[in-house]
């Protein structure tokens, strides 16, 4: 079997479903950092059978194995998005599309413009690592503390931005055993400009686990960290201030309903409700249940066992 070819467009250390996959694959494996809007010459190449890439395909020359980025079920993606970043002839170039559980094939397909049967929920590799993890495992300076992660999604250019919390209300309002991290998606960049006493920005370009571990709760809007968040048994607030990004992008499910209960439009209520949540509720449960099934810390091997069958 000629060698493995690992595509990402970011990193090998931060492809993290890449990486899972990669350490996990003991034959031989090549990564390469690409631009997924030029043609690469290493993927042209024809050096390979097997391609594993984290972003939709320009050119292919053997079968590729697409893993997304996140959990499925969240905001819309490919070409379900009212801005597709990719053109639906890419379609034909996708072999399997890797999701992270049975109840979002149907979503992932028509994501990808594939049927259904190359939809396969194998789980997101980089998941595996959840498995066991409890407050305290992130090794960060904060599990001491009831610990509040906030991480809003990413909004492209074309969409409505990202409304700022009352960051100096909620420095004043948070005890002095709270504290509330700030995590911005890795393109959207900082979302705060002065220091604070109960607010932290954590850099955007760290990976999301070690604070997911070290949390109590998951604040955001329409991220899917809150499936992430859901694995750990973390609870999720989910704060909306900008409704115009739900006609502007959209999520694959009905929202908040379908992803919580604990939903708010102040930062007066966000406060209440991450105070008072502990454990996941009904809702929560149902909406794991329904991404990410398949999460289970063996998905690496499952696409490992995928390599080389194909």
């Amino acid at each position: 079997m000629k060698p493995v070819l690992f595509a990402g467009t970011k990193p090998l250390e931060r492809a993290e479903n890449l990486k899972a996959v990669y350490d996990a694959w003991e034959g031989e494996k090549v990564f390469v950092k690409v631009d997924p809007w030029r043609r690469h010459p290493e993927i042209q190449s024809g050096n390979y059978d097997v391609m594993v890439i984290d972003e939709y395909p320009t050119v292919t020359p053997g079968k590729a194995i697409l893993i997304g980025h996140g959990i499925a079920g969240g905001k819309t993606g490919g070409l379900l998005q009212p801005h597709p970043y990719f053109h639906p002839s890419q379609s034909s170039l996708i072999t399997f599309t890797v999701t992270s559980g049975t109840g979002v094939v149907d979503i992932v397909a028509k994501t990808d413009g594939i049927s259904t049967d190359k939809v396969l929920p194998l789980g997101m590799p980089r998941t595996d690592q959840y498995v066991g993890k409890k407050k305290g495992d992130g090794g960060t300076e904060f599990a001491g503390k009831r610990v509040y992660l906030y991480a809003p999604t990413y909004r492209a250019a074309e969409e409505t931005p990202l409304p700022p919390l009352d960051w100096d209300w909620l420095d004043r309002e948070l005890t002095d055993d709270e504290v509330l991290l700030v995590k911005a998606h890795t393109m959207t960049g900082y979302l705060l400009r002065d220091s604070y006493r109960h607010i932290v920005e954590i850099n955007s370009r760290l990976p999301s686990a070690p604070y997911l571990y070290d949390c109590d709760v998951v604040i955001t809007d329409y991220s899917s960290i809150m499936f992430d968040g859901y694995l750990l048994n973390k609870p999720s607030v989910l704060i909306e201030k900008n409704e115009g990004y739900l006609r502007t992008r959209g999520m694959c499910m009905n929202y908040p309903e379908d992803y919580s209960s604990r939903f708010c439009i102040t930062e007066k209520a966000m406060l209440e409700l991450v105070r008072e949540a502990d454990g996941l509720n009904e809702t929560e449960l149902e909406c794991r249940n329904r991404v990410a099934d398949c999460c289970d810390g063996h998905a690496s091997a499952r696409v490992c066992d995928l390599i080389r069958s194909i």
